[in-house]
């Protein structure tokens, strides 16, 4: 004999107040809702193990996320600046190039022989100075998120020392 609620499924509450099917809230007792994918830390909030461990996995990804950034960063300020020297070295070689001297009673130095270098080379040099910022950015942002999750493993170590006394019920 079959009854209406034969095939419904009980829904439960899940933590966000959303209620849910009870096959679809979780053992960490949230379910796959919008409200959880879009949290940084699934949903849970980083003093509890789950939350503590989420933000540890979020953290450790965007570490090796930065190490690639800087790992590209670095290979393309190399290419830019081997680039620029290049550059550099075609100009001075070339039969354009003022020669440093004194040629038909006209003087030319060498800084006046640099600096029409650098004029030719100067979208070169640009682009070396550019290649040379990202790669302090990057820099930069790998030690912040290295910082950060070294502090986040500190507050984990707390979190999950917190819970060792709770029996382990979060």
């Amino acid at each position: 004999m079959s009854t209406p609620f034969h095939e419904a499924v009980p829904a439960g509450k899940c933590a966000c107040g959303h209620f849910a099917r009870i096959d679809e809230v979780t053992q960490c007792r949230h379910c796959p809702c919008d409200n959880h994918r879009a949290s940084a830390y699934q949903g849970h909030d980083p003093a509890t193990p789950p939350g503590a461990e989420a933000a540890l996995m979020t953290l450790s990804e965007a570490l090796e996320q930065a190490r690639r950034a800087l790992a590209e960063a670095s290979d393309a300020e190399v290419d830019a600046e081997l680039a620029r020297d290049a550059a550099r070295r075609t100009w001075l070689l070339s039969d354009d190039c003022p020669r440093a001297g004194v040629f038909d009673g006209v003087r030319t130095t060498v800084a006046q022989v640099e600096a029409w270098v650098g004029n030719q080379i100067q979208d070169q040099e640009r682009a070396y100075r550019l290649a040379k910022a990202r790669r302090e950015a990057a820099e930069k942002y790998l030690s912040v998120v290295g910082k950060q999750l070294s502090a986040q493993q500190s507050i984990s170590k707390s979190v999950g020392s917190s819970y060792m006394g709770t029996g382990g019920r979060w």
